[in-house]
């Protein structure tokens, strides 16, 4: 049960960061292509808890930072939880 919970924060921390990516994707590219989604999402899946906090910076848009890293902060707390309860 926390091992799935932990996992579903965890994929809300990554939808976040790719949201906050795509944002900052069409900022940079307003006619991206093929070329620069894929460098787009490698690079996110390198940095996703960044991508947030560099949009919170520029455009005062927090809210995918704090959803990112208090999923993360969840996550953690329910994986160590569920590793509690099975030893």
């Amino acid at each position: 049960m926390y091992t799935t919970l932990s996992y579903i924060f965890y994929s809300i921390a990554i939808l976040a960061g790719y949201l906050a990516a795509y944002e900052l994707l069409l900022q940079i590219f307003p006619d991206y292509g093929l070329l620069e989604v894929l460098a787009g999402f490698v690079a996110t899946a390198m940095f996703f808890p960044l991508v947030p906090v560099y949009s919170g910076f520029t455009s005062g848009d927090w809210l995918l930072s704090i959803i990112c890293f208090g999923s993360i902060f969840l996550g953690v707390i329910l994986g160590n939880q569920a590793r509690k309860s099975n030893t």
